[in-house]
């Protein structure tokens, strides 16, 4: 036996050893010994201001990577803090891996100070919830996680440690014991696949963020390139290929355009390639002739399902001899009209629909734009054609409030040259506003546009749309120029484009936080 580490420094030795390069996370008592290894290893430490901003941290920059985001949070209230962001990343099926401390196992589960189930409350929202207390145990877990990453099956997974286990000295001459693999594709599934396609007269790829996290996107192209199917994706997939390649059609069911919902209502075939097919993504789906490749059974929508990693049947599709679509459906396609750009109402304060337009014009193949719940996605899915993948975020599975902030934290991590471009509304800011302070610290470039109605707009429109008076919907803002400031954040409120776009193009230079407060008209969004 080797009791030259303990479980908390092969555990930080490990993650590096799989590639970890940050960790998100918030310090605690119960976690002390994971901090020391962590302070002496190559991993960096991002010291986020809350836990849940810590999970949107690393959510952001898995979406980014494809890579596992890790955060790392201590026991009771610290863990409990992470269930937010887990829940938002575990919708999306995210690649994240969460870290927790627990109080010491001698006491564990007798009601003592912050004790609590962790890994009951985290079971639901995770792809495991592992609880370890044996060096074995951490071993086998660890492998696990990144073993289920190769087969293409992704989501949060939970590791909790009591303090005292952490401690512990670690054996390095124990079995190791592997989960199921995910089989590789046979031949005959290959085959009816491709005869599938070739039988097939209107065929579309709807193409889903499994892609991305598999590794895949160069096979995906190169099966486009040969098969030159018509693409469209889930949302979270958009820029897989640029939404400027005339072959992709963008997003696919809600928010879609007339020519992507034209082309789905009359396509023969559907290719889903490692997308779940939510309802939203299904909206336009007319045929049942779908063939959906997925790695998770909890996502069959059809008959036709294969359960494979994406990225070892693309490339087993690849090998093959493939047959192109034919020429008639895609000049059939060329031929639908698209709509006429829509016309902003006029407002008497800046319409957000035109301030969000004048910020895309800002944004180019070097930006990424991280989206927070409110009226600002709409308009921002409406009027962008985004360049390469998770250039535009979203957790638009649970779609939670304060987003926008941290998760422009892990995307700056994740794209080091990238403007990164957090847009958000005046309630979403106030629910993570501290994040203020990792920006400033690491003086990110990162330009926050905060689109100021005074109001909880979205829940406004719906009182509005059931006839219910407004109640408890109007904010009280604080000054935000005056907040920024203090954490050291230069900020201006802007109430015109032409300076709003004199003052962008002055931020955008200077690769350097800054804050812009607008103030727009409080107006209905297009449903």
């Amino acid at each position: 036996m080797t009791e030259d580490k303990n479980i908390a420094e092969h555990l930080i030795e490990t993650l590096e050893k799989n590639g970890v390069k940050y960790i998100f996370g918030y310090p605690g008592e119960q976690v002390l010994a994971i901090y020391e290894a962590l302070r002496k290893s190559k991993i960096q430490h991002i010291l986020m201001r809350h836990e849940q901003a810590a999970v949107h941290a690393a959510d952001a920059y898995a979406r980014i990577t494809g890579e596992y985001g890790v955060c790392l949070a201590t026991a009771g209230p610290g863990a409990m803090n992470l269930t937010m962001g887990t829940a938002a990343a575990y919708k999306d099926n995210v690649p994240i891996i969460l870290i927790s401390g627990d109080v010491a196992s001698n006491v564990k589960g007798q009601d003592t100070f912050q004790d609590i189930d962790l890994n009951s409350v985290f079971k639901p929202i995770t792809i495991k919830s592992y609880k370890v207390n044996s060096p074995e145990k951490l071993q086998n877990n660890i492998n696990e996680i990144f073993k289920y990453k190769k087969d293409g099956i992704t989501g949060p997974f939970y590791i909790n440690m009591s303090k005292d286990i952490q401690y512990k000295p670690h054996n390095t001459h124990h079995k190791i014991i592997e989960h199921e693999k995910i089989k590789l594709p046979t031949q005959n599934d290959i085959e009816d696949i491709i005869k599938s396609i070739k039988e097939s007269e209107k065929p579309i790829i709807i193409a889903g963020s499994g892609i991305i996290y598999a590794d895949a996107i160069e096979e995906f192209k190169e099966f486009v390139k040969k098969t030159k199917i018509p693409v469209t994706t889930s949302y979270h997939a958009r820029g897989i290929i640029s939404e400027k390649d005339p072959q992709n059609l963008g997003l696919q069911g809600n928010r879609s355009t007339e020519k992507n919902r034209k082309t789905t209502e009359n396509a023969d075939l559907i290719l889903a390639f490692a997308t779940k097919l939510s309802e939203r993504t299904m909206k336009n789906v007319k045929t049942d002739n779908i063939i959906q490749i997925n790695t998770k059974e909890e996502h069959q929508k059809c008959d036709k399902f294969y359960k494979y990693n994406i990225k070892d049947i693309l490339i087993r599709l690849n090998e093959e001899q493939l047959p192109q679509v034919n020429h008639e459906w895609i000049e059939e396609i060329e031929k639908i009209k698209t709509e006429k750009p829509r016309k902003p109402q006029d407002t008497q304060k800046l319409n957000p629909e035109v301030v969000i337009q004048e910020i895309l014009k800002k944004a180019d193949e070097n930006t990424t734009i991280i989206l927070d719940a409110g009226t600002t996605p709409t308009y921002f899915t409406l009027h962008s054609k985004l360049d390469k993948h998770s250039q535009m975020i979203f957790p638009g599975g649970f779609g939670p409030m304060g987003y926008s902030l941290p998760a422009s934290i892990g995307a700056s991590f994740a794209r080091e040259n990238d403007i990164i471009f957090a847009t958000t509304g005046d309630g979403s800011v106030q629910m993570t506003i501290e994040e203020l302070a990792v920006i400033s610290r690491y003086q990110l470039p990162v330009i926050i546009f905060i689109i100021n109605n005074q109001s909880l707009g979205i829940i406004k429109q719906w009182q509005d749309m059931a006839n219910n008076p407004n109640y408890e919907v109007s904010l009280d803002n604080p000054d935000f120029i005056k907040i920024a400031e203090a954490y050291d954040i230069k900020a201006d409120n802007i109430s015109s484009l032409d300076e709003l776009n004199t003052k962008v193009d002055q931020a955008i230079a200077e690769r350097k936080p800054h804050l812009f407060n607008i103030e727009v008209e409080n107006i209905h969004i297009p449903l």
